[in-house]
């Protein structure tokens, strides 16, 4: 069992390289092996516990958790194991772990009575104090650790690109810093922030990082005018989905931030560093706290994106429900066929439209057009007029589903052009059950504040004149009325 003053094992500077060098899994497998095979040791506890915490996975918190138990169990006054266990339950979910992030404080006071100033008591200090504020200290609360790590990139990035310093350099000279302070919590987050914004490809995260009040005013305005769109112009509602999309380089940064914080305050310093003089470089300027500026612009792209929202949810409901309110009013004359009124064809139609309405608030009417004297009518028209507004390109098919569910003798079916008034239009050709010798055409339409069916008696009508006669007997027979 290892003891105060006993000399370094060298499985122990091999597990802390490859932790440091970010090789986790070999890290814990040196060190386990090194467990197994010579026995507890405070150090290689504390490397496999960072290793497992590094993964940023719950599981693999519950294993680091179990390590540092087993390592405080044998070397319970081991700084390194009580600043590791502390760091990872200041870092645990309030929440989601409310244990383990209560033993946060208690192994942060314990640091400070064995060890007060020492390079683990600061780190843990740091963390604690980025966290959730000072432990046993009032005054101010202190920035959070988003961002302080956000104002420290900022800065870090600012300088470099003044200076024309390479975001590669930059990253190399914060490790470096850190590397001399390694207690130093802090510092081991930018150096970690500015390596992962220095990979290739992430110039846009880099500007983004150095100009966030600049990218979130741009997206506020971006997602509001996407949702806006929509409503504005009629386009699909799929559409809708370019906000969350505009959203997601902020997300993409804030993930890329946080795992940059975990890796930080998983990384311990080499066992038995020792630290410079603290004067030796400037510490990190302290955080200012939000400014008017902040709070300004983050409070108006909140209200831009709700009021986009409102407007476009409030302006779609009001297109979805709206309809075009009609009035119906049949010439007397239709290619020379005269109004027929109280004909047995056109009150047996009234009668069908009445009994079927039940769509809303609708209007029914039927219309007969022929010869007086004549048994066949030359055109028939009936349908209804109110709020469809719910209504579909299905509905057109309603008259021809009648036919196939009465009779087998339909026979071609077309969509055709709806003409200028809109909606949809669709025709079928016939016979009819009582006229086997007959042939004819019968084309409906539907829009959202109308449908109806005319049915043309003419034998040789092809389909665009089929669907010319029903256009033109629709337009003459419904006018627009004003829109509530």
């Amino acid at each position: 069992m290892q003891v105060d003053g006993e000399e370094d094992r060298p499985a122990r500077a091999e597990a802390e390289a490859l932790l440091r060098a970010g090789r986790l899994f070999e890290a814990r497998c040196t060190a386990q092996d090194a467990l197994d095979a010579d026995g507890p040791d405070a150090g290689l506890y504390a490397v496999l516990g960072r290793s497992h915490a590094a993964e940023d996975a719950d599981d693999e918190d519950d294993l680091a958790e179990r390590a540092y138990r087993r390592g405080l169990a044998a070397f319970p006054d081991d700084l390194d194991l009580l600043a590791a266990y502390a760091e990872l339950c200041l870092n645990s979910d309030p929440f989601d772990r409310p244990t383990r992030h209560g033993h946060g404080p208690e192994l942060a006071e314990r640091l400070r009575e064995l060890a007060p100033g020492s390079p683990q008591a600061l780190r843990v200090e740091q963390a604690a104090s980025l966290r959730s504020g000072h432990i046993g200290r009032t005054g101010p609360q202190p920035p959070s650790a988003s961002r302080a790590q956000r104002h420290d990139a900022r800065e870090a990035l600012t300088a470099a690109a003044a200076a024309g310093v390479t975001p590669r350099e930059a990253a190399h000279s914060a490790r470096e810093q850190a590397d001399e302070r390694p207690s130093d919590l802090r510092l081991a987050v930018r150096a970690e922030t500015l390596a992962a914004l220095a990979r290739p490809g992430l110039a846009p995260l880099r500007l983004l990082a150095r100009a966030p009040l600049a990218g979130l005013a741009a997206v506020s305005v971006a997602v509001g005018a996407a949702v806006v769109a929509v409503p504005a112009f009629q386009l699909p509602w799929w559409i809708s989905f370019a906000g969350p999309v505009l959203c997601l380089p902020h997300r993409i940064l804030a993930l890329l931030l946080r795992a940059a914080r975990r890796r930080a305050a998983t990384t311990a310093p080499p066992t038995g560093a020792e630290e410079p003089d603290p004067t030796a470089y400037p510490l990190l300027q302290p955080v200012p706290g939000m400014s008017r500026r902040e709070r300004t612009v983050s409070l108006t792209a909140a209200l831009v994106v709700i009021a986009a929202v409102t407007t476009a949810g409030v302006w779609s409901d009001a297109r979805y429900r709206s309809y075009p309110h009609y009035t119906a009013s049949p010439p007397a004359v239709f290619r020379g066929a005269q109004l027929l009124p109280d004909t047995p064809a056109g009150t047996s139609l009234s009668n069908a439209m009445t009994a079927e309405r039940d769509m809303g608030d609708t209007e029914p009417f039927t219309y007969i057009y022929g010869t007086p004297g004549r048994a066949r009518p030359e055109a028939m028209v009936f349908g209804a007029i109110g709020d469809f507004h719910d209504t579909s390109p299905d509905a057109v098919g309603f008259f021809e589903q009648g036919l196939r569910s009465i009779t087998s003798t339909a026979g071609t079916a077309w969509n055709a052009d709806p003409g200028d008034d809109g909606g949809w239009l669709r025709c079928v050709a016939y016979t009819p059950v009582l006229d086997s010798g007959a042939r004819q055409v019968a084309c409906s339409w539907a829009d959202k504040g109308s449908v109806g069916t005319v049915i043309v008696n003419e034998e040789g009508l092809d389909h665009e004149s089929a669907a010319g006669l029903t256009r033109a007997l629709r337009h003459a027979i419904l006018h627009s009325g004003p829109v509530v």
